[in-house]
């Protein structure tokens, strides 16, 4: 198993990079989140990565940026109907706490804002990873006292929805307006604060 490769990065496309190990490069699949998070061409990077061979033998590497990401990939794969592509799709949307939080909670709501994860299998997802999923033991901090109330989630929407910000972009900046009014604080209050840092 190849448990993470440093090189040079020599190549980064939407959904795929290629890192230069020694002279070998190394074809990587990864998010378009993951991209975003990547230096500039010509920089050295570290991918903690995930062999994959299907049916086929065709052989694929997906890269992520930290082993949090790698570790919410790998047990996402082991629900039935969750194949590489999906378990991309929600490294790459929710963060791993997210993750965590939704599935312990029993969230489906959360769990369809992924890309191509409808109710059916969001529930799946819960059934088979609730018990389990505090198992999980993730480096980043994970708070599960916290749910997402429905003022912060209407306010993600109307963000995301009507000004144009992008999914991940719009919860960061209502987690950071939520932090500063209190978990009491409504929709409007965290619009207006939201702002301030996705304008910045």
């Amino acid at each position: 198993m190849i448990s993470y490769i440093k090189g040079v990065l020599a190549d980064k496309e939407t959904t795929q990079i290629i890192v230069d190990v020694n002279g070998i490069g190394y074809t990587i699949d990864v998010s378009p989140r993951t991209v975003t998070d990547l230096p500039p061409i010509g920089d050295t990077v570290t991918l903690y990565t995930y062999y994959h061979q299907n049916r086929d033998n065709k052989i694929t590497l997906y890269g992520f940026t930290s082993k949090d990401g790698r570790k919410v990939f790998e047990v996402a794969l082991t629900v039935s109907g969750v194949g590489p592509a999906l378990a991309q799709n929600i490294v790459a949307r929710l963060s791993p706490s997210q993750f965590q939080r939704a599935v312990h909670r029993g969230d489906a709501t959360t769990l369809m804002r992924v890309p191509r994860l409808g109710k059916d299998i969001a529930q799946v997802i819960i059934t088979k990873l609730k018990k389990n999923i505090m198992k999980l033991k993730l480096e980043g901090d994970v708070d599960l006292g916290k749910p997402a109330g429905a003022p912060a989630a209407e306010a993600i929407q109307i963000l995301v929805n009507t000004l144009g910000a992008s999914e991940l972009e719009a919860e960061q900046a209502v987690d950071k307006a939520q932090q500063v009014l209190g978990e009491s604080a409504q929709r409007e209050n965290l619009i207006a604060q939201a702002l301030r840092y996705i304008r910045n």
